[in-house]
């Protein structure tokens, strides 16, 4: 079988020829479509349209988005990557064959880099699903933007042309990030007005730790209704 043919979601790049260079890369490993989340204004220009080369259909094809809960929202399955020590419960991985197994088994994947002067925030990372390291050397683990997109890229090229001994059928019940942000964005309103998030200076930290309670595993259409009604009943 094929490997997903994931999307590329660029959160708050700095760089504009970055953006190009990074689209030039997904071109040259088959990949085609790739989100921003808030870039600077003036991003699509000379340095990113030259850096792009021959990708320019993947440059005027650009998604861009305000946040990026709303850029992740139709992806049913989400992989953070970023090679800096984050505090959260997350799983965390550097082996591609799971890389492989989750773009076999979930239909829509998205890929996330962050910002190149910092990489990916606590907060970005509260709705992926596993964060996933590129090994370096010990001395110097800083990559840039492009290349580390360039390497992943390549990896999905490499394993979509490997064949896979065995058949594993797509998941089709998982929820979209979307739906899921709607239940959090509920559950956060009715739990601040009962003042649960108290002290107020350890709120983010104590949403980190709901957000990694419900994605630890990938929950489904049915377990999300089920977890809605629990909510609303113990509200009334």
């Amino acid at each position: 079988m094929t490997v997903n043919n994931p999307s590329i979601i660029l959160v708050r790049p700095q760089l504009s020829e970055n953006i190009g260079m990074v689209a030039r890369v997904m071109h040259n490993f088959g990949l085609k479509n790739l989100i921003i989340v808030s870039p600077r204004t003036d991003w699509l220009n000379d340095k990113s349209i030259n850096a792009a080369k021959k990708a320019n259909k993947i440059i005027k094809n650009v998604k861009v988005y305000d946040n990026l809960n709303m850029a992740i929202g139709k992806f049913n399955y989400v992989i953070a990557t970023t090679n800096r020590k984050r505090y959260l419960e997350k799983v965390s991985i550097n082996d591609f064959k799971i890389f492989k197994e989750k773009l076999d088994t979930y239909k829509k994947v998205a890929i996330v880099f962050g910002p190149e002067n910092s990489g990916l925030s606590n907060e970005d990372l509260r709705l992926s699903d596993i964060i996933f390291t590129i090994n370096t050397s010990n001395k110097s683990n800083s990559l840039n933007l492009s290349h580390a997109v360039s390497i992943i890229s390549y990896k999905i090229f490499e394993l979509r042309n490997l064949k896979s001994k065995k058949y594993k059928k797509k998941i089709d019940n998982i929820l979209e990030k979307d739906q899921l942000s709607k239940y959090f964005n509920f559950l956060f309103k009715n739990l601040e007005n009962k003042n649960f998030f108290n002290p107020k200076e350890k709120s983010a930290s104590m949403k980190n730790n709901i957000y990694a309670i419900f994605t630890k595993s990938s929950m489904t259409k049915k377990e999300l209704q089920t977890l809605w009604g629990i909510t609303k009943k113990l509200i009334k």
